[in-house]
């Protein structure tokens, strides 16, 4: 049994996606421990259970966020694939029952000697004459919003994750009101950037800049296709001309050339999604920057490891969906372009096929979308190792000061 490229690809998605949540398990989570195992050890009870506060919450709603942000990812799939099929299935529903049709005439002509006894070859010709012929080809499904759904499915996800995230967070009660933690003075003012890897932080602007910037370049190359939208990419092929540098005098294929682009119809409303997605992504991460820190200096650290595990989920999940959004645009952009870029010229007495230029730019750009892929994995990942370390971090710091109140002493940190 032989399987789909489709199939390979998410084949390899899943194996990279295991692999590095089973090194998140093994490495990440016990490097986590071992910091907030150090930060805590010289720590007083009152402010170990005060660094037990500081990890509440957002450990479990980052998880339960995230969870959803994957349930709305599958069920819009689930929903956009069916949509896509039914489409399909209508639009060919009349070619099916023409081409059966014709199938069966074809098939009475051709036993019309032997059910017709005294039938002649030339009564045959005649009724394949009658019956006509049969239709080429399907027609072109109107499938242009399943496939714009299945394009905003990612920044959906996101913008839900992030959403909720933001609802559940802003519930918790402040540890500055339960007495863990002030305003405090800050000579350096704390913004988005301040916590968490800035190549982490970074990744989800400069993808949704990229996932911008190529919907504007397909939206301005894009034509209108026959229900008025702007969803086709139309090339001359050929034309004639003098220039010996371009090797070919004849419009051998004279006319135009169209295939399937990201024009403004799908370009359009990615564009705003991606953004507003962006937006919460960036309230959240400057929301988590400016929040009061603790009035113990000794819990500063903790507070900075926790702050930074939250800045990483929120970019990983901003980062995961602008990534994911952006490889099928750059990988459908590239086979687009791969798509027109053959061509037929004169040389000598002769007709060649040829390349035009716009084939490498098809190839960097398939490439380009392979990568976005690969890296929208890591991010994923990255989201996950957050939320699995908050947990965790959470969970060893309730078990420190629960055992400090047990024994009455600090617990061996050796």
């Amino acid at each position: 049994m032989e399987l789909s490229t489709t199939t390979v690809l998410l084949l390899i998605a899943a194996t990279i996606l295991l692999v590095a949540l089973v090194w998140v398990l093994v490495r990440a989570v016990p490097r986590t421990r071992g910091k907030l195992r150090i930060e805590t050890s010289l720590l007083d009870p009152p402010s170990r259970r005060a660094a037990a506060t500081l990890l509440a919450g957002w450990g479990t709603a980052a998880s339960w966020s995230l969870a959803a942000g994957v349930a709305v990812y599958l069920v819009l799939r689930v929903a956009m694939e069916g949509w896509a099929r039914a489409v399909v299935q209508a639009a060919n529903a009349p070619y099916d029952v023409e081409a059966d049709t014709h199938f069966q005439g074809f098939m009475a002509c051709q036993l019309l000697p032997e059910s017709s006894p005294g039938a002649t070859q030339e009564d045959v010709e005649r009724c394949y004459q009658t019956l006509g012929d049969s239709p080429l080809a399907p027609p072109q499904a109107n499938d242009a919003w399943p496939l714009l759904l299945g394009l905003l499915v990612p920044l959906v996800a996101v913008a839900v994750t992030l959403g909720l995230l933001a609802l559940l967070v802003a519930r918790r009660k402040n540890p500055a009101e339960s007495g863990a933690a002030v305003l405090s003075a800050q000579l350096k003012p704390r913004g988005f950037l301040s916590f968490g890897p800035r190549w982490a932080l970074v990744i989800p602007a400069v993808a949704a800049l990229l996932l911008c910037g190529w919907l504007v370049a397909t939206g301005l190359a894009s034509s209108k296709d026959v229900y008025g939208r702007f969803t086709r990419l139309v090339v001359v092929r050929n034309t004639a001309t003098s220039d010996p540098a371009v090797g070919y005098a004849l419009p051998l294929t004279p006319g135009t050339q169209s295939v399937d682009i990201h024009g403004w119809f799908f370009g359009v409303p990615m564009i705003a999604v991606a953004l507003l997605a962006l937006v919460v992504a960036v309230l959240l991460l400057r929301s988590l920057a400016r929040a009061p820190r603790p009035v113990d200096s000794g819990l500063l650290g903790v507070d900075d490891l926790a702050r930074t595990l939250k800045a990483k989920f929120v970019a990983g999940v901003a980062g995961a969906g602008m990534l994911a959004a952006l490889a099928p645009v750059a990988i459908h952009t590239g086979g687009a372009m791969l798509t027109v870029a053959g061509d037929v010229r004169v040389a000598g007495e002769n007709a060649e096929f040829f390349y035009h230029e716009t084939m490498l730019s098809g190839v960097y750009s398939y490439v380009a979308g392979l990568l976005f892929t690969g890296l929208a994995i890591l991010m994923l990942v990255l989201a996950l190792a957050a939320a699995i370390e908050l947990v965790a971090a959470r969970k060893l710091a309730v078990a420190v000061a629960l055992d400090e109140e047990r024994q009455g002493s600090g617990p061996d940190f050796r």
